[in-house]
């Protein structure tokens, strides 16, 4: 499947993801057996005390009471009842106890398989659905392992358990306790039976409006500025209503099925009471079976007008799982099984083509990186440039031809062995929260503070990290967000240097800097590109007129190559793109 083309959800039942759910549960079996053994003592313990019950009332009637006995039973009756919530409580406990664990392992499958998955992947999702995706959704997942499974397992089982006693006393008032409730179970079963449709809607609704809301105050200056009749809040205010009438549908059908639920449990009595009057009275039913009845039939309602929520609940949990189980069916990018050695560090690009649905954005592309050379690629935006890059970095892999490294197709290397091979300063510099020797040291983990110091001197970030407040020390928000564009940059080529990859990938470093920061990098990436191989994108063609071949890239294909000088000459594309660039130049004949 091309990485473009999205997994189609899978649509879970409520079965499957009851079972999928207690799989998680799996994970830890002994924790799992106890919790799951403390559920059942908890139903059990619940009858128990039920049957204590029917004891006191039974003995009540009697004509002689055993009143002592009588205090023993209602101490007996809080005793279990007391025991079977701690029960619950400890099944309960074990049972959030798995679902930390399950939260982090899944969410530490998730990271690993983004990593692993075409960069496609990532941009077709985008960082907030991938965000709501490790964050929110397998938060969400807490509900199920932790509350749903336990309390299913323990609601349902005592029920059960009833019903079968109940059959085995006397089957005709079993019947009547029973018969509204399978009535009530059939209606609700109609009013929820799409329970998954209406799910999937609610979560497309909300992550509509989450977007639109953060669209809309992220755009407020631009709004006060443009939209003076108020169009913007008109659709999010038609986002909101769509929102409100996917809630309200939610709404209107659990309140039917609670409403049809109540009816039918509240009339089980209506059967069973008289019809165990009149079987006591013929001699055909015994009195304390009657109490029986008239105390258990009652719990049997209980299950079913719990049903409605446990069935929403259950189709939330089956969202939450298609939805991380499309993304962990991704295809990851495929992985040899004994990785070849490059030879050299030459790299070529031969007959290489990739294409994002139907449109190709490169096509029969050949080129060859000579180690010591610099070759930088130009042309319009969505010449194809980026995507090059990209494919050198094995972000994707091609779709036609291949890309080798001394010889050694890109596809049978090991990760490893291309990122030691492969170094890169990306145009939209990133660094994470932590210090800067943390940001530094994902390069090279093992580099003492001589060397973090050595790299940012010849990056020419030493001055101004010296002046953060701790300096190697100093912490860094998400993304360097106190740091300017410039000073983020210089910090990314002192972690290219100590990363010392032989091939190195240039992408616009310099774009989003002033001009006396863009100085200092492009001196930063001169000591950095010493005796590498390295490909650099640039639309800022002053850049590179000293690279030993220019590429010009035009909807996928290479339509110039060569040098500055003879580019001008050919008075192509290439030249063109300069002319615009230096106004000053005389005006030329250029396509």
């Amino acid at each position: 499947m091309s990485a473009d083309a999205p997994n189609a959800p899978v649509a879970y039942t409520l079965a499957n993801t009851f079972i999928q759910l207690a799989g998680y549960l799996r994970t830890q079996p002994l924790a799992m057996t106890v919790s799951i053994a403390l559920g059942l003592i908890a139903a059990l313990l619940g009858l128990a005390w039920q049957l204590g019950v029917v004891w006191l009332i039974v003995t009540a009637w009697e004509p002689t009471p055993d009143m002592a006995g009588m205090g023993w039973a209602v101490a007996g009756i809080a005793g279990l009842v007391v025991a079977g919530r701690l029960a619950f409580l400890g099944s309960t406990a074990l049972s959030h106890k798995i679902a930390v664990d399950v939260q982090r392992d899944l969410r530490l499958a998730l990271a690993a398989h983004l990593a692993q998955v075409p960069m496609a992947v990532s941009e077709r999702y985008g960082a907030s659905a991938l965000r709501r995706l490790v964050l929110d959704d397998v938060e969400s997942l807490e509900d199920g392992v932790a509350h749903l499974v336990p309390e299913a397992s323990a609601n349902f089982t005592a029920p059960l358990i009833v019903l079968v006693v109940l059959f085995a006393l006397d089957w005709r008032m079993a019947l009547a306790a029973a018969l509204p409730i399978l009535l009530g179970f059939a209606a609700m079963r109609m009013m929820t039976g799409n329970s998954a449709d209406i799910t999937r809607a609610y979560y497309e609704r909300s992550a509509e409006m989450a977007a639109r809301a953060t669209e809309y105050a992220a755009g407020l200056p631009t709004l006060r500025l443009f939209d003076g009749d108020g169009r913007s809040l008109l659709r999010f205010r038609a986002v909101s209503e769509r929102y409100l009438a996917v809630i309200g549908d939610w709404v209107r059908r659990v309140l039917l099925a609670s409403a049809v639920l109540q009816v039918c449990v509240g009339s089980g009595l209506l059967l069973v009471l008289p019809l165990g009057l009149w079987l006591t009275a013929r001699g055909d039913l015994a009195v304390p079976h009657l109490v029986i009845f008239l105390v258990f039939a009652p719990s049997l309602g209980g299950l079913i007008t719990r049903l409605p929520n446990f069935v929403f609940r259950f189709a939330q949990q089956g969202e939450v799982l298609s939805r991380i189980d499309a993304l962990l069916a991704e295809p990851p990018l495929s992985r040899a099984l004994s990785s070849e050695r490059p030879s050299d560090r030459t790299v070529r690009f031969e007959g290489l083509g990739f294409r994002r649905g139907e449109r190709m954005v490169l096509d029969q592309i050949d080129l060859v990186l000579e180690p010591g050379t610099v070759t930088a690629l130009v042309g319009a935006s969505g010449a194809g440039k980026t995507t090059l890059a990209n494919l050198l970095m094995r972000f994707h892999d091609p779709h036609q031809g291949r890309i080798t490294i001394g010889g050694v197709d890109l596809r049978a290397m090991a990760p490893e062995t291309l990122y030691s091979l492969v170094g890169t300063v990306p145009q939209h510099s990133w660094l994470f929260s932590g210090t800067v020797a943390e940001n530094l040291r994902l390069a090279a983990p093992q580099s003492g503070a001589s060397a973090l110091l050595e790299a940012l001197a010849e990056a020419r970030a030493e001055s101004f990290v010296a002046r953060l407040p701790g300096g190697l020390e100093a912490r860094l928000d998400r993304g360097g967000a106190a740091l300017s564009g410039g000073e983020r940059q210089r910090l990314c080529v002192a972690r290219a240097l100590l990363h010392d990859a032989p091939i190195l990938v240039l992408d616009e470093a310099t774009a989003a800097a002033d001009p006396i920061n863009e100085r200092e990098i492009q001196r930063a990436l001169g000591s950095l590109a010493r005796g590498r191989t390295v490909l650099v994108i640039a639309h800022r063609l002053a850049s590179i007129i000293d690279a030993d071949r220019i590429v010009v890239l035009d909807q996928g294909r290479i339509i110039e190559r060569g040098n500055h000088r003879t580019l001008l000459a050919k008075r192509g594309r290439y030249a063109h793109f300069w002319a615009l660039q230096n106004p000053t130049m005389p005006d030329g004949d250029f396509p």
